[in-house]
């Protein structure tokens, strides 16, 4: 698993070369957010002139289905606390310029390194069951994204990417409950929507 990691983090930070971007005139703010679908709060720091820090405490909202022949069917929907953190680097500042496009309030498009912790109940696994006490199930991977903050205050923030997740997971195998660390490849990918409380802009 640590080799794994080690190399996923090597790629991850290399992938950033390639979005290069001279002569920037717009440089990133500090933004702070109210979200209401990922209910939370988020807080974005520049770290550079076209990096920030993004950090974000949310409630995750997942919806899963599942049907067996010999089980029947269950379905739901999951509300599990959460927390993340991203990197990002605004890369088409000079091209919404350009077109005279918004890009006050980090309104442009991104690509980041993001790690996410949510702390669930629910399997990650098919073999997988459910846990008696939430555990953190992690993933760090890279995304690609895009914010758009309007002059009204409406905020829109969109990621999509791929990761690595890891978390505990137990199971019943032979008449035993055995817990054990699963990892895996999965899919990232979140839509926020609300306001942002920043003096207008």
């Amino acid at each position: 698993m640590n080799a794994r990691l080690i190399c996923f983090c090597v790629l991850l930070i290399s992938s950033f070369q390639s979005f290069s971007q001279e002569n920037q005139s717009t440089e990133v703010t500090n933004v702070t957010k109210a979200n209401f679908l990922s209910p939370g709060v988020s807080v974005e720091r520049k770290v550079g002139k076209l990096q920030t820090i993004s950090l974000q405490a949310y409630m995750s909202t997942s919806a899963y289905f599942f049907y067996s022949s010999s089980l029947g069917t269950d379905a739901g929907i999951s509300f599990d606390p959460a927390l993340s953190a991203q990197y990002r680097y605004y890369y088409n500042a000079a091209k919404r310029q350009e077109k005279g496009k918004r890009t006050e309030m980090n309104s442009m498009n991104y690509v980041g390194a993001v790690w996410e912790t949510l702390f669930s109940k629910d399997a990650v696994t098919d073999s997988g069951i459910e846990q008696e006490n939430r555990r953190p199930v992690n993933s760090i991977g890279i995304v690609w994204g895009l914010q758009r903050n309007y002059q009204k205050r409406f905020s829109l923030d969109l990621n999509l990417g791929a990761g690595y997740m890891f978390a505990k997971e137990t199971e019943f195998d032979e008449g035993r409950y055995i817990t054990s660390t699963k990892s895996m490849i999965t899919p990232l990918g979140q839509l926020s929507l609300g306001f942002w409380l920043n003096k207008g802009k």
